[in-house]
């Protein structure tokens, strides 16, 4: 494989994944933002469960880390927009993690009728995924000034 290609394949990897938060963060925000409280808590909980068993998501989540590290063991940290690109996207994943595991055990805890306080971990839910799709989208643009 030729750097170029392998370049192009972790750029779409990323560009992927921020596709993906960008669903999330427009899309399936709006339609939760729509529900009551006990049908967000419910869509939330299947959302978690079944996010966390499927293996595209695993795949498609984890794939641009799968394509760096032979990239970097090859061709080094030469594409400095390539590797801005990759440790944004690193960066903003590990603290959407941080920040947002606690938000999905804080509703798995809460009881259905509990609207208050599923009310303040929508808005954490909502502001976690809009600030990890803005980044992973700001990932992408860097490493689209990397691509030959």
């Amino acid at each position: 494989m030729t750097k170029n290609l392998v370049e192009t394949l972790l750029f779409a990897s990323v560009a992927i994944n921020a596709a993906l938060l960008l669903f999330i963060a427009g899309v399936l925000r709006k339609m939760m933002n729509a529900v009551d409280a006990a049908t967000f808590k419910n869509l939330i909980d299947l959302m978690v469960r079944y996010s966390t068993k499927s293996p595209f998501m695993i795949i498609a989540l984890n794939i641009p880390l799968l394509i760096a590290m032979p990239y970097y063991y090859f061709y080094g940290f030469s594409n400095w927009w390539l590797t801005a690109g990759i440790a944004l996207w690193l960066v903003a994943g590990s603290i959407a993690k941080v920040f947002k595991l606690p938000v999905y055990k804080a509703i798995a805890s809460l009881k259905s009728d509990e609207a208050d306080q599923l009310k303040v971990q929508r808005r954490k839910f909502n502001m976690g995924n809009i600030a990890q799709a803005a980044l992973y989208s700001a990932a992408v643009v860097l490493m689209l000034f990397g691509l030959n």
